[in-house]
C-alpha cells in the first residue's frame, strides 16, 4: 500500500508534545501533502498550569508552541510566545501569553478545541494542529515502590523511584478529530518526546490505541536521543521501545529510528550537567529492538552541534537534524521490505 503512494503526497501525523511533533513535521515538509499534530495537553508547568486553573481546560502549552512554530504571521507567532517578566505584576513571571490567549477564548466561547483552531487560524497556522483530547484530566505515575503520584510535574520529578506505569485520572477520550487524523495518515509518527509525560501520556487517551490499530498507514517511533532527569535515566533504548509498543497494542510499529551519531566531548559535558546522558546504541541493542517487530533505521539523526538552546524550565537535549530525520522517516516508510537498516 505505502509503496504505490507518492513520495509527496503522503498525509503524515505527528503524535507527541510540542517540541517533538514540530521537529517530526518540519522534516517531512518535502513529502507530505498534509501534515497534522496531535499534541500532549497533561503539561502542568508553571506557564500552562496557570492558564488549566484560569479556564479549565487541558494544557495549552504545546499546542501553542507548535501553532507558533508553524505560524504563516510572524508578528502572531512572537506574541503566541511571549513571556512576561513579572517585573510589574510578579504572579504573571514566565507566563506565555498564548496560554492566557487560548484559556480566555475557552472561557468566551465555552469550547476549548474551537479555542485551539481560531488560534490557529489567527496565527495562520501552516499545519493542522489537535489537542489530542478536550478533557482536563491529569497525568499520574505509581512508582517502583508502589506509591502513586498526581500531576505531570510530580511525575516528572526529579530523585523519585522509578515510573512503573502512568494513567490518566480520570480516564478521558480522545477527541474525535485526532482519532480520524490517525486512521486516515499514510505515516504516523510517535516521538521524539518525553517518554512518560509526553509519549506515553498522549497515548493513554482512550480511543488513541483504536486509531493506530485502524490506520492503513506506517506506525513510526522516534527513540529520544537522551535519557531524562526524572522519567529514563534507568530505562535503556529496548526499554523505550517496548513500553510504546505496549501502549499501542494492538497496533504494530513499522519501524523505530534509533540515532547513532557519535557524541562529542563537549555535548556530553553539557549533557551531565543536566543530569543527561546519551541513550547507547549498539548492534546488540538494534538487534533487541528488531527482535520486537518493527523494521530498525539506525543512523546518526542529530544535529552537529550547534549553541544551547535557553527552553523555559526544561532540559536541552541532543536535537534531531531535520534533513537526516526526514530522510529516515522516508526510508521507513517507502521501503517495501521488513529489514534491518544499519547505516
Amino acid at each position: 500500500m505505502m509503496e504505490s503512494t507518492s513520495p509527496a503526497a503522503l498525509r503524515v501525523v505527528a503524535i507527541g508534545g510540542g517540541g517533538g511533533a514540530t521537529q517530526v513535521l518540519r522534516a517531512v515538509a518535502e513529502f507530505a501533502a498534509e501534515r497534522t499534530a496531535v499534541i500532549a495537553v497533561t503539561d502542568t508547568g508553571r506557564s500552562t498550569g496557570l492558564a488549566r486553573a484560569i479556564g479549565q481546560i487541558p494544557a495549552p502549552g504545546d499546542l501553542r508552541a507548535t501553532i507558533a512554530a508553524f505560524a504563516g504571521d510572524a508578528t502572531v507567532a512572537a506574541l503566541l510566545q511571549h513571556r512576561f517578566d513579572g517585573r510589574v505584576v510578579p504572579q504573571l513571571e514566565g507566563m506565555a501569553f498564548g496560554n492566557l490567549l487560548i484559556a480566555a477564548l475557552a472561557q468566551v466561547g465555552g469550547d476549548f478545541g474551537a479555542a485551539v483552531q481560531r488560534v490557529a487560524r489567527l496565527a495562520d497556522s501552516r499545519v493542522t494542529v489537535l489537542p489530542v483530547s478536550h478533557h482536563d484530566t491529569q497525568l499520574c505515575a505509581i512508582l517502583a515502590d508502589g506509591r502513586r503520584v498526581d500531576g505531570e510535574l510530580a511525575v516528572r520529578g526529579p530523585d523519585k523511584p522509578a515510573i512503573a506505569q502512568v494513567f490518566l485520572a480520570p480516564p478521558a477520550p480522545a477527541t474525535a478529530a485526532a482519532c480520524d487524523a490517525v486512521r486516515h495518515a499514510d505515516l504516523v509518527v510517535i516521538g521524539p518526546g518525553s517518554l512518560f509525560t509526553t509519549v506515553l501520556a498522549t497515548l493513554a487517551f482512550d480511543g488513541m490505541a483504536a486509531a493506530l490499530a485502524a490506520s492503513h498507514g506506517a506506525l513510526v517511533y522516534v527513540v529520544n536521543t537522551t535519557t531524562q532527569t526524572g522519567q529514563t535515566e534507568t530505562v535503556d533504548v529496548v526499554g523505550h521501545v517496548r513500553r510504546v509498543i505496549e501502549a499501542i497494542a494492538p497496533a504494530r510499529l513499522a519501524a523505530v529510528l534509533l540515532n547513532t551519531g557519535a557524541v562529542d566531548a563537549a555535548t556530553r559535558g553539557r549533557l551531565a550537567a543536566q543530569g543527561l546522558a546519551p541513550l547507547h546504541v549498539d548492534d546488540a541493542v538494534i538487534a533487541a529492538v528488531a527482535a520486537l517487530g518493527p523494521r530498525v533505521v539506525a543512523r546518526p539523526l542529530g544535529e552537529d552541534g550547534g549553541a544551547d538552546r535557553v527552553l523555559w524550565q526544561k532540559q536541552d537535549t541532543i536535537r534531531h537534524d531535520s534533513a537526516r530525520l526526514g530522510a529516515a522517516l522516508r526510508d521507513a516508510v517507502l521501503s517495501g521490505r521488513t529489514r534491518k537498516d544499519h547505516a
